[in-house]
């Protein structure tokens, strides 16, 4: 059963680090093993050890701003994507770049893997979705969906479907054989930001622009709409059966009971939290969440438990 929320501490998690070395903000972070990977703002990406934020001597300096960041499950591939469009694959093993990509000719702000086919996805700024072969990294497929820029893409591997937030406020449901758009629906009015999927209600989760988070069937209808923070929505992460998350350009994380059913902790600048807007979350296990920011910070959180 899901907690009340006066049966939750009020410091369910704990900031347990921050790691700090970037001299611009961080855009976005990815995991791999006992490594976190980071993109900045000052043409870096940087390798840490999660367990005591050490910068190691992996490092790789960019020419362009890398806005998207993402390893290939099950390979040491990572995928950095850079404001220009272009798209660098490299081996971190090897330490070497193995593929450079200039398909897209804007930004590349959002990234997914769909470790069900292998397929690999990226969206740019100008609404171009690409789906490559992770394993050949041969192009598949481009769509041009004229909808702005794609900030978000989240695959769900229980249903097969890939959802892709829109600029245009809408957000678009693709099956992931033929990549056909089964559906697009009005989420929020001035642009989707982020996305999240609820496997057990089959519902889609969307964060705006307009600060709401908004609750969806797989049909397009809400289900509820959560004025959730005071600026754009820029995060969403399920950490377990009981707990979710939301990040905002507030510079807030909150901390949910349930499927974003109430707020039962905030973390920000008056409690070790970011300074600045906060710009991704991931899970990393079932203790711990990682977050970024504006503020040129990585932050561990450590789960504390219930009462």
């Amino acid at each position: 059963m899901t907690p009340k929320s006066n049966s939750i501490k009020n410091n369910l998690f704990k900031e347990e680090s921050t790691f700090i070395g970037h001299s611009s903000p961080v855009y976005s972070i990815c995991s791999d093993g006992d490594y976190i990977y980071s993109a900045s703002g000052d043409k870096y990406v940087t390798r840490w050890l999660i367990s005591d934020g050490s910068q190691d001597r992996f490092a790789i300096q960019l020419d362009y701003v890398p806005y998207s960041i993402l390893t290939v499950k099950g390979t040491s591939n990572l995928v950095v994507g850079l404001n220009n469009g272009n798209v660098h694959v490299i081996d971190t093993k090897l330490k070497k770049e193995l593929r450079c990509f200039h398909q897209h000719k804007a930004a590349v702000f959002s990234m997914e893997f769909n470790e069900n086919q292998g397929h690999f996805y990226m969206g740019d700024t100008e609404g171009y979705l690409s789906v490559w072969d992770a394993a050949s990294w041969e192009l598949l497929l481009i769509l041009d969906l004229n909808c702005g820029k794609i900030k978000a893409i989240h695959f769900s591997p229980e249903e097969g479907l890939l959802f892709v937030a829109k600029q245009n406020g809408e957000i678009g449901i693709f099956e992931t054989e033929f990549y056909n758009e089964v559906i697009s629906f009005k989420a929020h009015d001035d642009g989707v930001s982020s996305l999240d999927f609820n496997p057990t209600h089959k519902q889609i989760i969307s964060g705006g622009k307009d600060a709401y988070i908004r609750i969806w069937d797989l049909q397009g209808n809400l289900k509820k709409a959560i004025p959730a923070h005071r600026y754009v929505v820029y995060g969403l992460a399920r950490f377990n059966d009981q707990i979710t998350l939301s990040a905002s350009r507030d510079g807030s994380i909150k901390v949910w009971n349930g499927n974003y059913e109430e707020v039962v902790q905030k973390i920000d600048k008056t409690n070790f939290g970011h300074q600045h807007s906060v710009n991704k979350l991931i899970v990393l296990d079932s203790t711990t969440f990682i977050s970024c920011s504006d503020d040129r910070c990585i932050k561990v959180f450590k789960y504390q438990g219930l009462i």
